[in-house]
């Protein structure tokens, strides 16, 4: 099964990340100036890290069960 880029992608940006994780732009942007999802900012853009937004989506998971 082949997969697309979307899916090997290490990187994302916010806007890019917002609509692979189905939020909001503002409330992805939300989200990383305030430090709950790690960003980089590299000049003027920033970037998201595939696994710190795997890791916060699985963070989210464990407290819906509780």
């Amino acid at each position: 099964m082949e997969t697309n880029a979307e899916e090997r992608k290490e990187y994302f940006s916010p806007d890019e990340m917002a609509e692979w994780i189905g939020i909001g732009r503002t409330l992805a942007y939300r989200l990383l100036l305030s430090g709950e999802i790690p960003s980089y900012k590299i000049g003027r853009r920033r970037i998201v890290s595939r696994s710190d937004v795997e890791a916060w989506l699985e963070e989210r998971k464990s407290r819906s069960g509780k």
